[in-house]
């Protein structure tokens, strides 16, 4: 890098390089269309373009060797490309050269910005592109730190959201040892080694949508990385998705890749994984072994991304899950019990109610809702044409047992109303069958008595008017209120779903919460003890101010709203090197 770039006089595209963003609302009808194309086409691209065997017959790629550091710090990060104030907000704690950060008894403890910064996966929101980077991930830890006068090494990790375009943006931004701010990306490739003093090593590995892991990537593991494995080593091995977690929920076979890799890489020549990391699930969670070699599973989805509840996570596991069938899993099992999470489930429980905003918080959903009771209230209105008798008398008289009657005997009443039982069961993104269907038809059952009754009262209220004034207001009633109504019933129907644990995923995310940020400090010390800080964000600031008179190395923007200091979610977590065995 040259040198740091021009501060920015004035808050504008062509001065900043990017444009700040606001967060994704995901119930948005765009964005509902548009992941579900996203889906369809990763599918493909996983499929029939996998990039990771591209780069393998391309470049060479050995471990990175920090071995002639006596200690190093390194951030993990991850989740992090959404809305500019929340992902701006934990960039600048990142930044920092010194970062005091408020213990749990409320002593002040003082840490050190990482030399080497990972990005744990989903760098981008939603959808991965030159443009989203941009403005979503390189710009605002630009302007977080410009410039740095020691050296900072950025690697990162591509979640599904990076490949959803097959990664073919993620390795133009992060494998071209290209600079982001102060931070120089050192990977030709989505997955690396990094060789640590004490005979610690920090692997990322990319696993595509949690599918598996290509065999280029094993054979550079197993025979490149692998020979240098000693017996007694210690790993931090880094994924995208906590499959620890997943696999003790519904899906016992989520955790085979990650086993499989530890088994053919790392165990057999008699080194251990000591830490795992992982984002994905937008929230901090720690698990610790129970007994055993003195593990840890963390989970640190908090860079920028909505947040995700807690109040789901099992407070025990087992690894790997007694429901698995893979032959070759790793056994004994371990257990592991939940040591910490952010929010706390407490917490997590009480920020459900917020899905009652829906309406008000996305606008476009209301829509969504209105364009739908709008289409009902046609289908039902072209149903009672021909009788030689005005609709609009017609609907007037109607009961409610009566639309209902008129929508059955309508072709193409039936087929919206089956279209409508399917997409909503589609919705609940459950795989159980009998559950997705019950919950979805549940769920369309509320939204065709809304549907019925907002037509219902659409028309009573209106019983004064004729000609063309009844159209629009019949139209426009049923659009705003339908629309409020409608939205409401889902808003509910989320609220109750996540008591049965489905969408709660969705329950968070329609709420966009930008608070309860986090990310993990790590210190590897001169006598091989490595020690976590788990760093949160109870509230981060909603408003930034451009700063204008600073100096060309420090950060643009300052906070021009209230917020919290960073705090430890737990006391430091410290794990001891094994030594040789």
């Amino acid at each position: 890098m040259d040198g740091p770039p021009p501060r920015p006089q004035r808050e504008t595209d062509a001065e900043l390089g990017f444009t700040p963003r606001p967060a994704v609302r995901w119930l948005s009808p765009r964005e509902l269309l548009a992941t579900g194309t996203r889906v369809l086409l990763s599918g493909i691209f996983g499929a029939y373009s996998d990039k990771r065997e591209l780069q393998a017959a391309l470049q060479r790629c050995e471990p990175f060797d920090y071995t002639g550091d006596s200690e190093v710090w390194i951030d993990y990060v991850s989740d992090l490309g959404d809305g500019f104030a929340p992902t701006y907000h934990v960039a600048r704690q990142l930044a920092d050269e010194k970062l005091d950060v408020v213990g749990v008894d409320g002593e002040t403890v003082p840490t050190e910005a990482g030399k080497i910064l990972l990005m744990g996966g989903d760098q981008v929101y939603p959808t991965a592109s030159k443009a989203e980077y941009e403005d979503r991930l390189v710009g605002p830890y630009r302007a977080a730190l410009p410039w740095s006068y020691t050296e900072r090494h950025l690697y990162a990790i591509p979640g599904n959201h990076d490949w959803y375009d097959g990664l073919t943006a993620f390795i133009r931004v992060f494998c071209q040892h290209d600079w982001i701010g102060g931070w120089q990306t050192q990977q030709p490739r989505s997955y690396f080694a990094l060789q640590l003093p004490h005979r610690w090593w920090l692997l990322g590995i990319d696993i595509q949508f949690d599918n598996y892991i290509d065999e280029p990537q094993l054979q550079y593991f197993d025979r490149v990385v692998g020979a240098e494995l000693e017996a007694g080593d210690s790993v931090i091995l880094c994924s995208a998705k906590p499959s620890w977690v997943k696999s003790n929920l519904d899906h016992p076979e989520a955790f085979v890749n990650l086993d499989y890799f530890v088994r053919k890489v790392v165990s057999r020549r008699k080194a251990h994984v000591r830490l795992y990391l992982t984002g994905d699930t937008h929230h901090y969670a720690h698990y610790e072994e129970v007994g055993g070699h003195d593990r840890h599973l963390i989970t640190a989805g908090g860079g920028g991304a909505y947040l995700s509840n807690t109040h789901h996570l099992p407070s025990e596991l087992e690894l790997p899950p007694p429901g698995s069938r893979d032959p070759g899993k790793s056994n004994p099992s371990s257990r592991y019990r939940l040591e910490a999470s952010f929010p706390s489930r407490e917490r997590s429980l009480k920020m459900r109610k917020g899905i009652l905003d829906l309406p008000f918080e996305n606008v476009g959903f209301w829509g969504l809702s209105a364009g739908l009771f709008m289409a009902f209230g046609w289908i039902v209105a072209s149903a009672l044409r021909g009788g030689g008798v005005s609709v609009a008398a017609l609907l007037k008289d109607l009961t409610s047992m009566d639309i209902v009657q008129v929508l059955l005997r309508s072709t193409l009443g039936v087929g919206a109303m089956l279209v409508l039982v399917w997409a909503l069961a589609t919705f609940t993104q459950k795989d159980a069958a009998l559950k997705r269907w019950l919950l979805g038809g549940v769920h369309a059952l509320l939204q065709f008595v809304a549907i019925v009754a907002s037509i219902r009262l659409a028309a009573w209220a209106l019983s004064g008017l004729d000609g063309p004034a009844f159209w629009v207001l019949f139209f426009g009633l049923l659009g705003a209120g339908g629309g409020l109504l409608g939205s409401m019933v889902t808003a509910v129907y989320l609220y109750v779903a996540d008591h049965f644990g489905c969408n709660s995923n969705e329950l968070f995310a329609a709420q966009r919460i930008p608070d309860y940020k986090c990310f993990v400090r790590m210190h590897l010390d001169d006598k091989g003890t490595l020690t976590a800080y788990p760093v949160g964000i109870e509230k981060t600031a909603r408003k930034w101010k451009l700063r204008t008179d600073g100096e060309l190395h420090e950060p643009w923007y300052e906070p021009d709203s209230a917020c919290t200091p960073p705090t430890l979610i737990e006391p430091p977590i410290r794990i001891k090197p094994l030594g040789r065995s």
